[in-house]
């Protein structure tokens, strides 16, 4: 993984030769220059001329690890000694410049390649994915067969088992059949849980318990199976449910759940999928399976169109016989013509560009399907190539955060910044969107205002992921054991820390996936001094050993525990993101919070602080501190927290999240409105705090608001309403206070999406106008609100209005707005009616 060596180390270069901290002298300076000079130039040769760099990849990224290894020893040497004037020994002097000299030779290499190149047919331009979700191609009859046994009549309990080869859609069946309008209104609880290879009994019922909503207060480490299977029978006697389990691999995976669903006649349905037919017989006791079939010609050809052209446009006709071509040589197999699209939607709609894809498509056409996986991969832009083999690193099945995946390849050095006015975590959402269009991330989910939320990776594409990774010695995954003294190691994911595990003293990156295991000590991450990431969060911790903080270069730090975060902290000069978790079965919030140590205003690299609620911000004692110019997040912080001088600290503050436990607190929030970066902002009340007619300021930048709790009147809103760039609005857990909601002309104009989740409205005067831009409206736990004003129906951009069945007035009221419109011609309005 040349580029992604070649990144880091220019970022690693830039900060030896601008940090104050860093003293070098002009010999080594020199030195350092001179490779900064020679990566510009590779960065900007692998970009344009991909094919020339292949014969010399591995030796640019040996080289180019093995420079970086050099200086940044060297600059933790400087720490150490917490001194400026420790200069390079002479053997790593020596060492440097040997490493300059093989790096000039290289590149020397390349500018003559360059000089007879001519540039490629097929673009790597990076492509902006729509925000629109995928559409059923060819599955139409298999859409209608499963919605028919699931909605059908027959009360018993039925078991509908999905089969076929990977790869052919059973996933993409279940989900669409799963979200299907009429599936939802048919069952008052869905669960849609992945089983995977790796399964273990214990982490299937967690799943099935979290999905149904238990557990509130009570820890899962404390709870064993039989005591889960319990509570999940439980909580389905007498329910009609919708049990999905996608991709179960053995009879034992049914074994250990099929006594926890009971069978009350009601309709009730469990629906698995697999590619074995033994488990799927095994399943549904010899009854009727849902084999999944190869698309044909007609249909491969469809899906293809509709994934390279999209928004109706029309296939040009030159490319209607290739394109046709193309389809028909991936066989029927839905996953081979999405990922061939992808491929197609990425480069110039010309018949010679086709024709090339056509050739390599037909190279491998006879072969398995890994080897057209493959080919979606070696047509990646190389800046996109780490961003994807990186997300190998997180387990199969696994639901993948976005704001945390877009923090690790910030931390990691993926990114080479192109645009000074566009933050790195931005380009990183760009990356991923594109990563999307080329059909080789799968989207989840979705926030309210458009952008990804949570994603996965199809298993076969993961498959490929981590073979391609671990060949490039990129990253290398382990359920468990990792083999001891590799020396070419930068990244590893396994599935718990143990120091007899791992051991490299080149490791970057420790990311640890634990299946309910016991917390482990972290003292033996000191061997790993050069680390840059290390992501626990899925294992506890009591306290923080000290050497934590001497792994100066450290960027990224996510774990959970239960102490104080000590002054040491500020140890960590190069902290980007600092993640902290509560442990399960700890309250999130507490009435007697803990503050944050002074030191943390030391942090100038800091861009993301997320911790669990219970942590207060102190003022900066000295005046002379730096304002953290790089924060983002701050997130969640208990109040109070907008004091002037905390405010003056965070002046590029992009989120904020706020906990308020008394009400002497809310007298600073008015300070709020001088954050002029932020967009994010959701403020949560704790214990006996509500408003009281004292309501916050907030600044016109805002283009999320959420609030929980807190009860501000109804007519307190036009503080909300005049936000003249808010997109969306939630209101949870009776944010609100009054029965009557009396809208403003010229309020809202940007509003998109407005959540009221919790509250006692009963009267709501508005007027069509007074959303003029909404997409969105949801209403859950409105027991006093009985009708939607009509007017929302005159919106012209409404797409969606979802209310909760526990409201049968509301939901006539809302069918009711939909069968008004419809009597206009207006089909685009969809009702979702959902249990909650």
């Amino acid at each position: 993984m040349a580029y992604a060596a070649l990144v880091s180390l220019h970022q690693t270069t830039h900060l030896i030769l601008n940090h104050y901290r860093y003293s070098t002298l002009v010999d080594e300076r020199e030195q350092i220059t001179s490779i900064r000079e020679y990566v510009n130039f590779l960065i900007s040769f692998l970009e344009n001329f991909p094919e020339k760099a292949k014969r010399l990849e591995e030796k640019i990224r040996d080289l180019a690890n093995e420079a970086e290894d050099v200086i940044e020893i060297y600059m933790w040497d400087q720490f150490r000694m917490n001194t400026g004037a420790v200069s390079l020994s002479r053997v790593r002097f020596d060492h440097l410049q040997k490493l300059r000299e093989k790096i000039g030779s290289i590149t020397g290499d390349m500018i003559d390649d360059r000089l007879c190149d001519i540039p490629t047919a097929i673009s790597s331009s990076r492509v902006a994915a729509t925000g629109k979700y995928d559409v059923v191609m060819g599955l139409d009859e298999d859409v209608i067969a499963i919605k028919g046994r699931l909605c059908g009549e027959t009360s018993k309990l039925e078991v509908i088992p999905i089969v076929g080869m990977g790869g052919i859609g059973k996933t993409t069946l279940a989900r669409y059949a799963f979200d299907d309008p009429l599936v939802t209104e048919c069952f008052h609880i869905r669960v849609f849980v992945q089983v995977s290879q790796d399964f273990s009994a214990k982490e299937l019922l967690s799943n099935l318990v979290a999905s149904i909503k238990l557990f509130k207060e009570k820890s899962l480490e404390d709870t064993n199976d039989s005591e889960m299977a319990e509570y999940v029978y439980k909580s389905l006697k007498g329910r009609r449910y919708l049990i999905v389990m996608d991709d179960i691999w053995s009879t034992g995976a049914w074994d250990d759940v099929r006594n926890i669903f009971p069978d009350d006649k009601n309709g009730s349905r469990i629906m698995l999928t697999t590619r074995l037919f033994d488990v799927a017989s095994y399943a549904s006791s010899g009854g009727l399976l849902h084999e999944m079939k190869f698309m044909d010609g007609n249909h491969s050809w469809n899906l293809l169109k509709q994934k390279v052209f999209l928004d109706g446009q029309d296939c040009p006709a030159e490319l209607e016989n290739i394109g046709k071509e193309i389809a028909r040589c991936c066989r029927g197999l839905p996953l081979a013509v999405v990922l061939v699209a992808g491929v197609l939607s990425t480069i110039d709609k010309l018949q010679s560009s086709w024709e090339i894809i056509a050739e390599n498509v037909n190279s491998v056409v006879d072969r398995p399907l890994d080897q057209i996986l493959s080919l979606s991969y070696t047509l990646l832009p190389h800046h996109l190539r780490p961003c994807f083999l990186f997300m190998g690193g997180f387990p199969e099945d696994h639901d993948i955060h976005v704001w945390r995946l877009v923090k690790l390849w910030v931390a990691e050095g993926f990114l080479k910044r192109e645009n000074e006015h566009k933050s790195m975590e931005v380009e990183a959402e760009e990356y991923l969107e594109d990563l999307v269009r080329r059909s080789l991330v799968l989207v989840t989910s979705r926030k309210s205002n458009g952008k990804i939320k949570r994603c996965s990776l199809h298993d076969l594409v993961r498959d490929l992921c981590v073979r391609k990774a671990r060949e490039e010695k990129f990253l290398l995954t382990g359920k468990y054991v990792l083999p001891n003294g590799r020396i070419d190691l930068r990244r590893v994911s396994i599935g718990h820390c143990c120091e007899d595990e791992i051991w490299s003293s080149t490791i970057r990156t420790i990311l640890c996936f634990p299946t309910f295991l016991e917390g482990s000590s972290l003292s033996f991450i000191v061997s790993f001094r050069l680390l840059r990431v290390l992501d626990v969060l899925y294992d506890s911790y009591v306290s923080l050993p000290h050497q934590v903080f001497e792994l100066f270069h450290l960027r990224y730090l996510a774990l959970a525990f239960t102490d104080k975060i000590p002054s040491a902290i500020s140890n960590l000069e190069n902290l980007q993101t600092l993640i902290v978790r509560s442990r399960v079965g700890h309250r999130l919030y507490t009435a007697y919070p803990s503050y944050l140590p002074l030191e943390i205003w030391r942090m100038q690299q800091l861009r993301h602080l997320v911790l669990p609620g219970r942590y207060r911000l102190l003022n900066p004692a000295d005046k002379s501190s730096l304002p953290l110019v790089n924060l983002q997040t701050l997130s969640v912080i208990a109040s109070p927290v907008g004091s002037r001088r905390i405010l003056e600290m965070i002046p590029n503050l992009k989120e904020l999240g706020i906990i308020c436990h008394r009400n002497e607190e809310h007298h600073d929030l008015h300070n709020l409105v001088n954050l002029h970066q932020l967009e994010k902002l959701r403020i949560t009340a704790f214990g006996s705090f509500s408003w009281q007619g004292r309501y916050p300021s907030f600044p016109t930048t805002l283009k999320k608001l959420s609030l929980v709790g807190g009860r501000l009147p109804w007519n307190g809103m036009s503080i909300v309403d005049s936000l003249l760039n808010l997109e969306v609005l939630k209101l949870r857990d009776f944010a609100c206070d009054g029965d009557t909601w009396e809208t403003n002309n010229g309020g809202f104009p940007q509003l998109k999406f407005l959540l009221i989740d919790g509250s006692y409205l009963q009267d709501w005067i508005t007027e069509s106008s007074h959303f003029p831009r909404l997409k969105c409206l949801v209403l859950h736990a409105c027991p006093s609100l009985t009708q939607i004003p009509d007017c929302f129906g005159e919106i012209p951009t409404l797409e969606l209005i979802e209310v909760d069945t526990m409201n049968e007035a509301l939901v006539n009221s809302a069918k009711q707005i939909q069968e008004d419109q419809q009597s206009y011609g207006n089909d685009d309005l969809q009702v979702r009616c959902v249990h909650y």
